[in-house]
Order: structure tokens, then C-alpha cells, then sequence
């Protein structure tokens, strides 16, 4: 086969990933990567998911895009072979002899045909229609990708939305049991200025501050619902139920053990978009040997087999058979360079292809950095909150009873009840980051789509020829490890 065989480009990409734990650079372990989720021993979580890869949208189009390219994939199959057709045909002539100088003259007769045809049939002598299977199949396994990718997408935008209908529950009863407080402290400043021992700028600030966190609470329920309602989109469902089955407040779901990451190069077999990005590659690379073939002679294959009569029941008859087979050649051998521009093109665009790959594996990379620093600093958030979460409290009913007792003014009790409020809504958050981090660094690292079956147009992508697939498709040509194994002759 004329024209290059694919070769991996040589990635760029860290020899590891910078991390707070040495423990966290072991080996990825394969069934935490795929099960991600289940790490937050949350069953309303495990039950979204499933919900969200049987009824999502997304989902089912990238299915439906690997059922278009396993059928192109046949197409290009389907070239290896002759394209006969059956047929019969029946025609009443009258031929006049003046057509051709004689004298005029006058014939008629009938013509009864029937018989088998090759249509032109391509002998792939230089690998033109072998590449061509190439790079359909690379396009195949390119879709198959595209739905692993979008897989692992789905499931953590509905885990990341489920975290913050939880974050924002939590901000909510926050914004409740701050209404509450203040309203203790409204109450103690209005009993003051009764007794007038307060002014009416007290109760004014006092009310003022009460307002501000009745009024947050509505805005946290309307966000509460949005999220419920983008929930749906991802499950397939209508929106509404969703904000009633998620009415009742449960915590975060959190998980503060280590997480195994593995090295950098784990990510060229398990990021689907990395895959995905080869596979395009692959497909180009191929696409420059199906136009280097135009540099060589087209041998094709013609002939007919059948009977002719001037009568039906001439048609039965051994004396009337026809035939005739024969090969042609056909050698474009000047076009005023359109070969050379077409494979100069076809060159250019895997370059790009090659690019592209670069430049995915990078952000890959990047993007597991990224996820595990933010995981990092919000478990730092969350720890140092932690540690201030009790004072704060006790800080402010001290405060309150001074307050009562006249030692302090009403704008350091409101000033502490805000202190107050900041840390218990900043737990919260970073709580939640928390959490969201974990699932944006399992989505980096590529985990969670080795656990559901490949649509069955995809199932053969990437395996072997068996003696089943004869039966209802064209085989697709199996695959190596190996970088060349793609460029296999095939068929």
C-alpha cells in the first residue's frame, strides 16, 4: 500500500503530577477510576447517574453517530468486492439501413435479454481501497471515543449538579438559622428600645440586617430549583419533579481519603478526547495514502454473462448465451499537478491533526494538575473552617449576652453574628468545592466508562474478526496495541 503508515507523535507531557501526598502518585486503581461515584456512598447519587446514561440526550446522539460511521465503515468494506446486478430487459427495434449509406431499406425485430453484470470493480492493486478501510475505521473507533467521552462528561456534570443542590441547601438552612439569630437579636434591641435604653438607629440597623437574610433564603430556593431543573435535562426527564425529589436537605457527600492518580502517560489510554484525537489523526494519516494512489494506473474488472433471443422462449436456449470479461487500465498521468495538490493537502491537514493530538494531550494534563491544586486548596478551606466553626458560635452568644448587658454596642454584635454567618456559609462552600473537585479531578484522570457496554454498532471497533459478524456485517480488521497495527492490510 502506497503512502505512510500511522506512527504515534511523541507527547509532551510531565514525567508526574505535582501533589500535596506522595501517596496520592501511585498507580490509578482501574475499579476506583470506573466507580468513581460510588466513593461517596451516596445512593441518590448512584441512582442519578444510572437515570442519566439510560435517558440522557447527549448520550443517545453519540450512539447514533457510532451506528453512521460501523455503516460507512461497510461501505468502504464493500469496495473489496465485485458489484453484480441481475437483470432482463426486452426492446422492439426498427432499423433503417440509410443510416448507415445503403439503400433504404427497413428491418424490425424483437430483442429478449437476461443475465448477470459486474459493474466496474476496482482491483486495489496499490492500496487505495485499503486505506480508505483504514481511515473508516479509525473514523469508527473516533465515534466510539466520542461517546466514551461523552460518558465520562455526563456522569460528572450530574454528580457536579448534584453537589450543588447540596451546597446550596446547606447555604439555605445557613441563610434560616441566621434569620433565626438575627431575629433573637432584633428582639433583644427592640425590648431595649422599649425601655429606652437604645436609640433608633440600633433597632433600624438591627431590623435591616434581619431583612437582608430573610431576603437571601428565596434567592437560594430559586437557585435550589435551576439546578434541579439542569439535573433533568441530564437525566432526559422534564423538569419539576426533580426539585420535589430533591426537597429534603442531606449533607454534601464528601470524600477525604487519598485518591490514587497514576503518572501523566496513564492519560493516552484512558482520556477518551485524548484517544478520540488520535483516532483522527489515524484517519487522516490514512487519507494521504488513498491520495498518493492517484500517482498509479486504475486496473478495474468488466463483464457480463447472459442470453439473447429475438424471442421469449429463446431465452432458454444454451445457442443464445453471451459473454465478455476483460480488464481496463486507466492512468491519469497528467492533470496539470491536481495529485500532488490533493496529497500536499491531505499531508497538511493530518499535520494539524497531529497538532491537535499535541495540544489535547497537554490540556489533559493541565487539567488534572489543575483539578488536583484546587482539590488541595479547598480541603485546606474546609480544614481551617473547620477549626473556627465552634469559636465563632460561642463567640457570638457571648457577644449577645454583653449586648443585653450593655457592654457592647449593636454594631459589634451585628459585626460578630456576621463573622458568624461568613464562617458557617464558607465551610459550606468549601465543602462542597470539595467535593466538586474530586469529581472534576476523576473526570480528568478519564475515569467512569469502562463499566457500561459500548453501544453494540461500536462493540467490534476495536476486536478481532469473528465467523458471527459474516452473518449480518462486514468485519471490521482487528487491532494491535501497537501504533502500525491500524494500517494492517485488511479484507
Amino acid at each position: 500500500m502506497v503512502g505512510p503508515d500511522y506512527t504515534r507523535p511523541e507527547p509532551l507531557l510531565p514525567e508526574g503530577f505535582r501533589t500535596p501526598q506522595a501517596a496520592e502518585a501511585q498507580p490509578a486503581r482501574e475499579a476506583e477510576l470506573e466507580a468513581w461515584w460510588k466513593r461517596f456512598n451516596d445512593p441518590k447519587l448512584d441512582d442519578l447517574i444510572v437515570r442519566a446514561q439510560r435517558g440522557n440526550i447527549t448520550l443517545m446522539r453519540a450512539a447514533a453517530s457510532i451506528a453512521q460511521y460501523r455503516s460507512g465503515y461497510g461501505v468502504s468494506y464493500s469496495q473489496m468486492f465485485p458489484s453484480l446486478n441481475a437483470g432482463g430487459n426486452y426492446s422492439y427495434t426498427l432499423y433503417n439501413f440509410a443510416q448507415i449509406g445503403a439503400d433504404t431499406s427497413e428491418t424490425s425485430f424483437n430483442q429478449w435479454t437476461y443475465g448477470v453484470k459486474i459493474a466496474s470493480w476496482e482491483i486495489d492493486l496499490f492500496g487505495k481501497i485499503r486505506r480508505g478501510m483504514e481511515a473508516a475505521q479509525a473514523r469508527l473507533q473516533e465515534s466510539v471515543e466520542g461517546w466514551r467521552l461523552a460518558m465520562v462528561s455526563l456522569r460528572a456534570e450530574v454528580a457536579t449538579a448534584y453537589m450543588n443542590v447540596r451546597t446550596l441547601q446547606a447555604q439555605r438552612d445557613i441563610a434560616v438559622r441566621t434569620t433565626d439569630l438575627l431575629q433573637q437579636t432584633y428582639d433583644a434591641v427592640k425590648s431595649k428600645y422599649k425601655a429606652q435604653t437604645v436609640s433608633q438607629i440600633d433597632l433600624s440597623e438591627s431590623a435591616a440586617r434581619l431583612a437582608v437574610s430573610k431576603a437571601s433564603i428565596p434567592r437560594y430556593e430559586a437557585m435550589i430549583k435551576a439546578q434541579c431543573n439542569g439535573l433533568s435535562v441530564l437525566l432526559g426527564e422534564v423538569p419539576g419533579p426533580m426539585q420535589d425529589e430533591l426537597a429534603a436537605t442531606e449533607p454534601i457527600p464528601l470524600v477525604m481519603g487519598e485518591t490514587a492518580i497514576g503518572l501523566p502517560a496513564d492519560l493516552l489510554r484512558r482520556r477518551a478526547d485524548v484517544l478520540q484525537a488520535e483516532r483522527a489523526l489515524m484517519a487522516a494519516t490514512a487519507e494521504i495514502g488513498v491520495a498518493e494512489a492517484g500517482f498509479y494506473p486504475q486496473v478495474t474488472l468488466n463483464g457480463y454473462y447472459g442470453f439473447a433471443a429475438t424471442n421469449f422462449s429463446g431465452l432458454g436456449d444454451i445457442g443464445n448465451q453471451t459473454f465478455g470479461v476483460g480488464p481496463s487500465i486507466n492512468w491519469n498521468f497528467f492533470n496539470g499537478g491536481l495529485v500532488i495538490s490533493q496529497v500536499q493537502m491531505k499531508q497538511a491537514i493530518a499535520i494539524g491533526f497531529a497538532l491537535q493530538w499535541r495540544q489535547t494531550v497537554l490540556e489533559a494534563a493541565s487539567q488534572v494538575q489543575t483539578a488536583l491544586d484546587n482539590l488541595a486548596g479547598a480541603r485546606l478551606q474546609m480544614k481551617a473552617y473547620t477549626e473556627t466553626l465552634g469559636d465563632t458560635k460561642s463567640m457570638y452568644d457571648l457577644g449577645l449576652e454583653r449586648y443585653k448587658a450593655g457592654t457592647i454596642s449593636i454594631t459589634q454584635l451585628l459585626q460578630l453574628a456576621q463573622i458568624v454567618l461568613e464562617a458557617e456559609n464558607g465551610y459550606a462552600q468549601a465543602r462542597g468545592q470539595s467535593s466538586q473537585n474530586l469529581v472534576e479531578l476523576y473526570r480528568s484522570l478519564g475515569g467512569g466508562w469502562d463499566s457500561v457496554q459500548v453501544p453494540a454498532a461500536g462493540q467490534d471497533a476495536f476486536e478481532s474478526d469473528g465467523p458471527d459478524m459474516w452473518k449480518k456485517q462486514p468485519p471490521l480488521p482487528s487491532e494491535n496495541p501497537q501504533p502500525q497495527a491500524a494500517n494492517q492490510p485488511t479484507g
